[in-house]
């Protein structure tokens, strides 16, 4: 399995995947990141997957990819749309060449829902420029006839939830990484779908008549994210930080 961006999700889906049977390859952006997944045993090379030379000398004999890179909360847009506009859609014309398997992590910050609504994989997607430059990496995905993950708020090991009270009333849809690392086996056995990744239920977050600070780059938008759809192929969220609400959908 090549793992391109091990990083926070993508360290977590290369542990499993290697613990699980699989020969792994990670792809990171530098040296410094490299040094625990070596800890591991896990083969390590730092490079830039977003350039077409990697993809064009890439070679072997694949039985899956996932794509997981992630710029830090540090980097710009251009970062962001580099990795997603140029280095998912290489990854995905190379998955498509090659025949192998490609697993595309999205994020469920694609929905353009505002206002506390429950969404699943058919729901109206967003239009802000980060939103689409995942639905186009979606979308060659899909072609290659790879899959899709769009995965809630990442936590776990050293990221831990805060009850963030500022800002008004919403809700934030969570997973744990060993979750969300978890449903890329699921991914590998069906091909051509999108898939949410989220537990069973948000988190409430906010107060009652909060607003956002001047200058704030908090997301703005609301929503509960259903996994229905992930749950019917097998995978359940071992992890449940959210509230149980009874108007939660089943299917």
């Amino acid at each position: 399995m090549l793992v391109v961006g091990a990083g926070f999700l993508g360290s977590e889906v290369a542990r499993q995947a290697q613990a699980g049977g699989w020969s792994v390859h990670a792809i990171v952006r530098s040296e410094a990141t490299s040094v625990e997944l070596r800890r591991h045993g896990i083969n390590v090379v730092a490079t830039d997957a977003t350039r077409p030379e990697f993809w064009e000398g890439l070679s072997g004999l694949w039985g899956g990819m996932v794509w997981a890179m992630a710029p830090s909360r540090e980097a710009g847009g251009g970062d962001f749309e580099t990795m997603h506009r140029e280095g998912a859609v290489r990854a995905a014309q190379w998955s498509r060449r090659s025949h192998v398997p490609m697993i595309y992590l999205s994020s469920t910050s694609v929905y353009a829902e505002a206002d506390g609504g429950w969404v699943n994989e058919e729901s109206a997607l967003a239009t802000d420029e980060r939103s689409r430059a995942m639905i186009e990496a979606e979308g060659k995905t899909i072609e290659a006839g790879g899959t899709v993950l769009r995965c809630a708020g990442l936590y776990g090991g050293d990221r831990i939830l805060r009850n963030r009270a500022e800002g008004p009333e919403r809700w934030l849809n969570v997973v744990n990484r060993e979750d969300a690392a978890r449903a890329v086996g699921v991914a590998l056995r069906v091909r051509g779908k999108t898939f949410n990744v989220a537990e069973d239920e948000p988190l409430r977050r906010g107060v009652a008549g909060g607003v956002w600070g001047e200058g704030s780059a908090r997301m703005r938008r609301s929503k509960r994210v259903s996994n229905a759809k992930l749950k019917r192929e097998g995978w359940a969220p071992v992890y449940q930080a959210g509230v149980k609400d009874s108007t939660h959908p089943t299917a």
